[in-house]
């Protein structure tokens, strides 16, 4: 819906107040025009130079701004265990096929707070090959949300990069939240089904350099990204508040060679 311009820098002062969003990491031009709705405030970008971003090939970095919950080893069988429960890899990513070649990786989750910066990025120098849309529900994705029910992130609808970099397939997956959950991909233009499973192949393959958009996310939201063997974290303490580029994971010995 579009605001008139004194509505929307209302509605955005009251929002950014309640929630202590840092508007210094906005550039200053786009508070001052304001904001033609609450959506182009919400997936605003970020102003040049606000997060620098590690270049070393042999690290992996944050994807986005958020909070770092959960570091989980990835188990034979596909499953994840995080806060003592376990939850299943080919359901989070609707492809056993995929989720077979995350075993004996690592999957971490990151939460993005209604007052961070929502979009999300590629981890390193990657080739996105397909990108797939999950249909589901909208449950809050809060800790204690997560606690009560260990499949959550394989309930709510999700959006899933497919990534083959020089450490390996990696996944970003994009969980949307309660409330408008609605996800637009950056390198791929499709239209998400409400109810069906897409999976869209790119040919070719996106070309993204660390850094670069993989998607946006238009309300709510965890990503959870998953490495395989050879990465081993850089944050081992949690909860760990995480920006984008930050680096993550590094290549254990021997961890280039695959």
């Amino acid at each position: 819906m579009r605001l008139p311009t004194a509505v929307g820098r209302a509605a955005v002062g009251v929002y950014a107040r309640y929630f202590d969003v840092n508007l210094r990491d906005v550039d200053p031009m786009m508070l001052e025009d304001g904001f033609g709705s609450f959506d182009e405030f919400f997936t605003r970008p970020l102003r040049p130079g606000a997060r620098s971003i590690d270049r070393s090939a042999r690290t992996v970095v944050s994807p986005c701004d958020g909070e770092l919950r959960d570091v989980a080893p990835i188990l034979d069988g596909t499953e994840v265990v995080a806060k003592g429960h376990a939850f299943s890899l080919g359901e989070l990513l609707a492809s056993e096929e995929l989720a077979r070649t995350f075993v004996g990786g690592t999957a971490l989750t990151i939460y993005l707070h209604p007052r961070d910066y929502h979009r999300v990025h590629a981890p390193c120098d990657a080739l996105a090959h397909r990108v797939v849309h999950v249909p589901g529900r909208l449950l809050p994705v809060t800790a204690a949300s997560a606690q009560r029910e260990p499949k959550l992130f394989s309930l709510n609808e999700r959006m899933v990069h497919v990534l083959e970099t020089g450490h390996g397939t990696m996944a970003a997956v994009m969980v949307a939240a309660f409330g408008v959950g609605h996800m637009t991909c950056s390198y791929q233009r499709f239209a998400p089904h409400p109810r069906e499973l897409q999976v869209r192949d790119c040919d070719p393959p996106a070309r993204m350099s660390r850094g670069d958009e993989l998607g946006i996310f238009h309300l709510g939201s965890t990503v959870i990204l998953l490495v395989g063997p050879g990465l081993r974290c850089t944050e081992p303490s949690l909860p760990q508040t995480v920006r984008l580029g930050q680096p993550l994971l590094e290549e254990q010995p021997g961890g280039g060679d695959r």
